[in-house]
């Protein structure tokens, strides 16, 4: 197979898919007295629905962190302008047909890590509805919106399915059943997806987008609100009417069922605090008292980890790949490196711009044992804009390299896509099979069993001038209990007091069907436990950690990486 350096990154081809408007801000100005009355909420708490993101990340997607949707274009969004990312809202300017990514895979044309979807498939027996908050400034109503998703992870009509939606002017909340449209896409929402994208608007606008749930429909969570008179009702996350205007997402209509019934779908909406007020001709009324939507624990277990435990240079050479000194390194082909600050800082030369690299120094006669050592994480910075052409501009992929000692083969891994400015990435060497590793897919090749004396980083394959920084380099073993004990930690990022937590030992990650070994009390912040290798038995484990919080609602976690018990 040909480098993803030489491949484009494909557009969509023109789509059509159906949806539903759940809520929409009135523009008009609104009477300005009041009735002395408010709505009556039939409930005064809800849990949060379960959402991708929040379970997936522990990160919903509230654009308030970057990794939500990175501004690269041509990354994550294509054919858009002026995007930018401020106070939790993403931006941008569209073409007719532009899309954003939420969740993408290079689907074997690259190696995953972080936010990849074949390491973050959806399921979709558990997630059939998507809500999103968004604004358009189109100058006509009714413009055909699209989620598209992808069972592939790519850009290919034979994995492509999608819905369609009737895109507004101004603020709206959608809430739209996932539902394939057959008679324009060939893929059921059904499976395991691995991309995920969404079209604004199939004409040009300006839009913005406050935040997006991928959720589970199936536990109900909608509050009755009975209005204050036969007029409108609103909600609204603060107490404050003279701030709803058409520039804040932060209040809109409760829409009336078909029965006549007015409804707020709670499991559309992020955690926090909603009011409701109405409106008719004689003004807005009072607020209603609170409906809490409650913020289900967001579990992260922090050890073990993916980056696992003992380090090669650190262990063995006893000085780690952290480029204080330029003895971390040796050879860089067909690239100028110097030691600034604490970083590796370069750019390609000749002859070969695509072919730059940096070997790191091991210790001699002290080859990689590579059934020990096969868990990389490097943190490394590129320098201009995203491409994956083969011109100049392009090359965005890094790749590992290593030299067999036994029978000096080199083997270069597959593609590692990367971003401008800082990646961390987080790779294990042993978890791909003999023909998924190294490009071209040849069978047979694993990262074990081996003793690699040559190991080398190519942060990209840029046949221009582009800088690069490598800031750290690690090389580990799986964490590792001492005298049969090791110290799990976790934290709750949704922590309210009164939760606790139960702790279980598994022998793989899925299913949590594992083994009970201890409950505790959560803590704000990092909690710890000691795993006993007399309780929770020998050999590699891995370790999932279910929070209860004070209203019985339960989320739960695996660790990212197994112990050896």
């Amino acid at each position: 197979m040909s480098h993803t350096a030489r491949r484009t990154p494909r557009i969509f081809i023109s789509l059509i898919a159906t949806a539903l408007i759940a809520t929409t801000v009135l523009v008009n100005p609104l009477p300005s007295s009041a009735s002395s009355s408010a709505p009556n909420v039939s409930r005064s708490e809800v849990d949060e629905t379960v959402d991708f993101a929040t379970v997936e990340f522990a990160d919903p997607w509230d654009f308030t962190n970057s990794k939500d949707l990175p501004i690269h274009k041509d990354l994550n969004y294509f054919k858009m302008t002026n995007a930018s990312r401020s106070n939790g809202i993403w931006r941008a300017t569209t073409e007719s047909f532009s899309f954003i990514r939420l969740l993408q895979s290079w689907d074997n044309s690259g190696i995953p890590w972080g936010r990849d979807g074949a390491l973050h498939e959806i399921d979709t027996g558990v997630y059939d509805r998507i809500s999103f908050r968004m604004k358009t400034t189109l100058d006509q109503p009714r413009s055909g919106g699209r989620v598209i998703w992808y069972d592939c992870g790519q850009l290919r009509s034979e994995c492509q399915g999608g819905t369609k939606f009737v895109s507004e002017p101004g603020w709206h909340t959608y809430d739209i059943p996932l539902v394939n449209d057959s008679g324009s896409y060939a893929v059921d929402w059904a499976g395991k997806i691995r991309g995920l994208s969404l079209m604004p608007s199939r004409l040009a606008t300006d839009f913005e987008l406050d935040w997006v749930r991928l959720y589970d429909s199936s536990t109900k969570t909608s509050a009755k609100v009975t209005p204050a008179s036969t007029g409108d009702v609103y909600w609204d996350s603060d107490t404050d009417k003279s701030n709803n205007t058409a520039s804040n997402p932060a209040w809109g209509l409760v829409e009336a069922d078909v029965s006549g019934n007015t409804k707020f779908n709670a499991g559309a909406y992020p955690p926090g605090s909603y009011y409701f007020y109405s409106v008719d001709s004689s003004g807005k009324s009072a607020y209603s008292s609170a409906l809490t939507i409650d913020a289900r624990p967001r579990v992260v277990v922090l050890n073990p980890d993916d980056r696992g435990g003992r380090n090669y240079a650190s262990k063995v050479r006893k000085d780690p790949w952290d480029f204080k000194q330029a003895s971390d390194y040796n050879i860089t082909p067909n690239a100028s490196v110097n030691v600034a600050n604490g970083l590796a800082v370069g750019n390609n030369t000749g002859p070969n711009f695509a072919d730059t690299g940096v070997y790191l120094s091991l210790k001699d006669g002290k080859p990689i044992r590579t059934n020990k050592y096969h868990r990389v994480t490097m943190r490394v910075f590129l320098a201009g804009k995203f491409g994956l052409s083969g011109a100049p501009g392009g090359g965005m992929n890094a790749r590992i390299i290593w030299h067999r000692a036994d029978n000096g083969q080199y083997l270069s891994s597959d593609d590692i896509v990367v971003a401008p400015g800082w990646n961390v990435i987080t790779i294990d060497l042993a978890d791909f099979a003999p023909s998924e590793l190294i490009e071209p897919y040849a069978a047979g090749f694993r990262w074990s069993g081996l003793a690699v004396d040559q190991f080398r980083i190519d942060p990209h394959e840029d046949s221009g001038v582009r800088t690069f920084k490598i800031d750290y380099v690690l090389l580990k073993a799986d964490d590792k209990a001492r005298k049969g004990k090791f110290k799990v930690s976790f934290r709750d990022k949704a922590f309210e007091p009164g939760s606790t937590a139960k702790i279980y030992v598994d022998n793989n990650r899925t299913g949590f069907d594992g083994t009970l070994v201890g409950t505790q009390a959560v803590k704000s912040g990092k909690n710890k436990f000691v795993l006993d290798r007399s309780i929770a038995g020998r050999g590699k484990k891995w370790i999932y950690i279910e929070v209860t919080d004070p209203s019985g609602t339960m989320s739960r976690s695996y660790s990212t990486g197994p112990v050896k018990l």
